[in-house]
Formats: C-alpha cells, sequence, structure tokens
C-alpha cells in the first residue's frame, strides 16, 4: 500500500459541509488514516472571493498515482464541481500532494504538488497529519517550508476539531 497525502479546499455551498462530504467520498476509495482540523484562508488571488476552508488527509491506496488523479476528479464531479476560471471560487478542490515520497512527473500530474511550498493553506494541514514529513525535491521539512513562506494568506485554525473519518 502506498501512503497518499490529499490537499481539500472550498470557499462554496458551506464549505465545511462540501469538505465532509469530500471525506466521506474518498472513504469510499482509499484507507483514511488522518485527517487535518481546518483552516480558513484568504483566496489566492486575494480578490473579493469568501475565504477557502482547507484540510488535508492521509491515506493509504493500492491505486496508481494516474487512478488516484481518475478517482479524484471522478469525486470533485460528483459533488458538482465546474471549474470557471484558475484559482477561482470552487465548491471542492482535490490535490494530490504528495503520493509515497515519489517525484513523478506525468504530463497533467506532478508530485509532490508542485505549489504546496508556496502555500500555508497546504503546509500547516500537513502539520497536523505528517509533522515529521520531508519535501522529496528540496529535502526541506514542514517547518523549514512553513517558515520560508512570503504570505500566510491570513490562514487561521477554524477550530480544533478535524473533519468525521
Amino acid at each position: 500500500m502506498s501512503k497518499l497525502i490529499l490537499g481539500l479546499g472550498s470557499n462554496l455551498n458551506e464549505p465545511v459541509f462540501q469538505l465532509q462530504k469530500a471525506v466521506d467520498y474518498l472513504k469510499n476509495h482509499f484507507l483514511l488514516i488522518k485527517v487535518s482540523r481546518i483552516y480558513t484562508s484568504l483566496s489566492l488571488l486575494k480578490d473579493n472571493q469568501d475565504d477557502y476552508y482547507n484540510a488535508a488527509v492521509l491515506a493509504e491506496t493500492d491505486k496508481t498515482p494516474l487512478e488516484v488523479l481518475d478517482i479524484i476528479k471522478s469525486i470533485e464531479n460528483s459533488m458538482g464541481r465546474i471549474k470557471l476560471k484558475k484559482w477561482g471560487e470552487r465548491n471542492i478542490d482535490i490535490d494530490i500532494i504528495d503520493f509515497n515520497r515519489e517525484i513523478i512527473k506525468y504530463e497533467n500530474l506532478e508530485i509532490p504538488h508542485n505549489q504546496m511550498i508556496y502555500r500555508s493553506f497546504v503546509l500547516l494541514p500537513l502539520l497536523d497529519i505528517v509533522p515529521d514529513y520531508i519535501h522529496p525535491v528540496n529535502n526541506l521539512s514542514l517547518k523549514n517550508m512553513i517558515d520560508n513562506l512570503s504570505d500566510d494568506y491570513n490562514i487561521k485554525v477554524l477550530n480544533d476539531k478535524s473533519l468525521f473519518l
């Protein structure tokens, strides 16, 4: 079984409900081990979008990275995701952040997620579920990556509760 880390995000249609619904869908396909607390942050564009709600999930799978990608795209579609613009509002976004700490590059998939080191809303939830994580490309710890952030997007913990497994 491979270790899989997924990032979840939402800023539309009751975001906490959307995140929990995504976790419920993910349970049908993967062995979920741990889910982070929920964090809120500004949008990447710092525009007039509602705040984003983010979480991270640690899971195990016997699927390949491309099979995982197909599954999460199917879940997003089942949840009614419509992508209007890059970094635009959405009811759900599920990203593969890491797969077995391997470096993987396909035309439509790069693992580890190539923007994770710049995003507090990815790194802080990871600290909840894999505090010892070392980035396989730059060999930095989560603490080092967090310390190197140029912008934290006003991230806050929603509360100390995580989503339900």
